[in-house]
């Protein structure tokens, strides 16, 4: 019985048959009859995107994708799903012919992967026409300005700069996106935190874009030209610095004759630690120079308060008053000197001295005053710095004195609102 059925040929017409089937089944399933297959989420390039924002528009969103059907073997089908995962099949879409705000549908063309010829596949329509659908909306970009809010603490005797004192570089921001998001934008914010701080802060630091009420404005969907902004901050040491008053002997008078009363004795100073360092090295802030020649019992003078680049004045002092207090007993005598001599003649000319006497004053003490004469007093007039010409010249004269006093012990009385001056004529030497 086994055997009339091995022997059959019934049987064999219908393994064949299987077997045929089989094998059809397994080509198709291969590199058989084309399928159709929908992919979603394939990327958008956009072409043309300068020109639309040349005409002041955007792309609202910008990971719009597309949805692709396409009809191919099986083979080819796998070289799609390939592409999709790697990025190399994605769609293109011209957005240079829009010039409005709105919802726009554009056909996209699409881009095969490598390997997929344009035979190889059939891209089918999902919806009727292979369209995407972009909104466009208007599109600004915009400078900003920049603040800083320093939220740390200096350490003791040092100060931190006010927010006038940030730098920053770049000193500006550019921002640009849709309109109504950059509009939202008042300025960016650098915040500094930082406990006992001593030195300057400088470095790179990331931003706050804020809006105007003063909040942070997070989630916003706009592009910054910068990610960081290089930050200056200053931290400052800070010295209390007396004042002083320099004063040169004359007159009868030196520095331990004189008092002199200061209508501010200090002020507080902020800087660079090595600018405060030299300045308390120094001792104290000298506020200008006095011949005590000049000085009168009770005579004020009035002084800038100097300062070097890099120093503030805190305390806001700009002048200072000073007044005189003449502790020795001195006599004052004027004299009529006679004895008037030129140096440094200009070559070629004769000068005459038409000064012929030329009151002076000298003070000290009553006894080396009542040795002085006229004799004593020597009165020189300088001429190397004039350019010479025919006529008078007023010229400052310097008063040396040959007596027995030294001189803080004795010496002449500067006049009140000028110094000496001699008047000389030149007119041109003869000729041999």
């Amino acid at each position: 019985m086994g055997k009339k059925i091995l022997d059959s040929k019934i049987l064999y017409m219908v393994l064949s048959i299987l077997l045929t089937v089989g094998i059809w089944c397994y080509v198709t399933s291969t590199d058989g009859t084309p399928q159709s297959e929908t992919y979603r989420n394939v990327p958008v390039i956009f072409e043309g995107r300068d020109i639309l924002e040349e005409r002041g528009l955007m792309i609202v969103d910008s990971n719009i994708t597309a949805t692709v059907r396409a009809q191919a073997t099986p083979n080819v089908h796998a070289r799609l799903v390939n592409g999709i995962s790697d990025g190399t099949m994605t769609v293109t879409v011209n957005v240079s012919g829009i010039s409005e705000e709105g919802t726009h549908s554009l056909a996209y063309s699409v881009n095969r992967p490598a390997g997929v010829g344009s035979g190889d596949v059939n891209f089918l329509s999902t919806t009727g026409s292979s369209t995407v659908t972009v909104s466009v909306a208007r599109f600004l970009r915009r400078e900003i300005p920049i603040e800083g809010k320093f939220l740390g603490t200096a350490a003791e005797g040092y100060l931190a700069g006010n927010e006038d004192d940030f730098q920053f570089s770049p000193s500006t921001i550019w921002i640009s996106g849709q309109a109504e998001e950059v509009n939202k934008v008042h300025h960016a914010l650098v915040v500094l935190t930082g406990e006992n701080q001593t030195d300057t802060i400088s470095n790179e630091y990331p931003f706050q874009l804020i809006g105007a009420s003063n909040d942070e404005l997070t989630d916003l969907d706009v592009t910054c030209d910068v990610n960081t902004v290089y930050t200056t901050f200053p931290i400052r040491a800070m010295v209390e610095i007396p004042f002083k008053v320099a004063c040169m002997p004359g007159g009868g008078l030196g520095e331990n004759d004189v008092d002199i009363d200061l209508s501010t004795n200090s002020i507080m100073v902020a800087g660079s630690k090595e600018a405060v360092d030299a300045l308390v090295n120094e001792g104290a802030i000298t506020l200008g120079r006095v011949d005590l020649a000049s000085i009168r019992d009770g005579d004020e003078r009035t002084f800038a308060v100097p300062l070097e680049d890099g120093l503030e004045n805190l305390s806001g002092v700009a002048e200072v008053r000073a007044t005189f207090k003449v502790k020795k007993q001195v006599v004052s005598k004027t004299f009529a000197a006679t004895n008037i001599q030129t140096i440094n003649e200009p070559e070629g000319w004769t000068v005459s001295i038409v000064t012929k006497e030329l009151p002076v004053e000298i003070r000290g003490s009553q006894k080396l005053v009542d040795e002085l004469i006229e004799e004593n007093i020597r009165v020189v007039v300088d001429l190397q710095n004039i350019t010479p010409a025919a006529g008078p010249y007023t010229v400052p004269a310097a008063i040396t004195l040959s007596s027995s006093g030294t001189k803080s012990e004795i010496g002449e009385m500067a006049p009140a609102n000028s110094n000496y001056t001699v008047v000389v004529t030149l007119t041109p030497a003869e000729a041999d």
